[in-house]
């Protein structure tokens, strides 16, 4: 079986493997239990996932919306633990633009940086990366929420 330590862009022969710095993302509930486990690099604004059967369309890439929900959660989580004092937001801009697809057993990170984290509005951009390879770059704004009375 091959090493824990891979380089990101390890291949379906790597199945098990996992880059350092990466830990498994406590369980998930609701939508994002479809995508699979997730795995969070603090340090590096990354969050990981590897490609697996159930994330193919009928073309046999992986589906542009789970892609777009890995970029999508990458950004929201990455801002509350960059802003673990600041009230949450939601997306209310994402947007795409798709360069390369990824393949069954790609291991692919979305790498995450803010452009301002405002009081009201927040800015972040990612990119998915598997290996050296661009798949994604996405750009978002989020709203943060009001206290609820």
């Amino acid at each position: 079986m091959a090493e824990a330590n891979q380089p990101a862009g390890a291949r379906a022969g790597d199945a098990g493997t996992v880059p350092p710095g990466f830990e498994a993302m406590r369980t998930v509930s609701g939508f994002l239990a479809h995508l699979g486990q997730l795995y969070v690099d603090s340090e590096r604004r990354a969050v990981g996932i590897r490609i697996g059967p159930h994330h193919l369309n009928p073309l046999g890439i992986p589906h542009g919306g789970m892609l777009a929900t890995l970029a999508d959660t990458a950004i929201g989580m990455m801002m509350l633990m960059e802003g673990e004092r600041m009230p949450p937001a939601v997306t209310v801009n994402l947007s795409l633009d798709y360069f390369e697809a990824a393949r069954v057993g790609d291991w692919v990170e979305a790498h995450v940086a803010f452009d301002k984290m405002g009081s009201r509005l927040r800015f972040g951009h990612c990119r998915l990366m598997a290996g050296e390879r661009c798949l994604l770059r996405a750009t978002a704004i989020f709203s943060v929420l009001a206290p609820r009375a």
